[in-house]
């Protein structure tokens, strides 16, 4: 972990001069352009002072505090950027999860059209309104508060059965002669669409 350190993104973060010359950085016990970073053992040195370190042994002598607080001051340093981009890409993927899901279940709703499995019986057993439960089953994050969002998507989640969605489309025709036992209620859905 120690290896992998950019003693100029450090400095910066410490609030020290991060200018490079020459391939070096400015010391802060000295001040001359003489602070070399030497990136595969993660150590830095200043061939002006003779200083020689790692990360914390530089926090802890900047800041002026014992090795522990300077381990956590410098955890704390590097894991408030890696934390904010981890949140965001969880919540990123979450979103994306969540739209496709609404992709198979709009998909469940037009293929399935009856009251007892389309989109209004759902609305009703969610107990959100017609405009809510539209905007999150159109995928409209930004329409609808984040609690209402995750309550639907939930509700549908646990109450729709996707698998057997694609079960059902992969029979194709034989799905709707199966399901349709009656011959005249048969022809009658074919005729709606003569």
């Amino acid at each position: 972990m120690l290896e992998s350190i950019n003693f100029q993104e450090l400095f910066a973060d410490l609030g020290l001069e991060s200018t490079i010359k020459g391939g070096n950085l400015v010391c802060p016990f000295c001040g001359k352009h003489a602070f070399r970073e030497y990136h595969d053992n993660g150590v830095a040195r200043c061939h002006a002072c003779e200083w020689a370190g790692n990360a914390i042994n530089l926090v802890k002598e900047v800041e002026g505090v014992d090795s522990v607080k300077a381990a956590e001051a410098y955890a704390n340093l590097i894991h408030i950027e890696d934390n904010e981009r981890h949140s965001l890409y969880k919540a990123t993927r979450r979103l994306a999860d969540d739209l496709d899901f609404l992709a198979q279940a709009r998909a469940y709703f037009a293929f399935y059209k009856s009251a007892r499995m389309g989109a209004p019986y759902y609305q009703q057993q969610s107990g959100y309104s017609r405009s809510h439960f539209t905007k999150v089953l159109n995928g409209q994050p930004d329409k609808v508060s984040a609690k209402s969002w995750k309550e639907i998507v939930a509700f549908l989640r646990r109450t729709i059965n996707v698998g057997q969605l694609r079960k059902d489309m992969m029979m194709g025709s034989q799905y709707w002669r199966e399901c349709i036992k009656d011959e005249a209620l048969l022809r009658e859905s074919v005729d709606k669409f003569r």
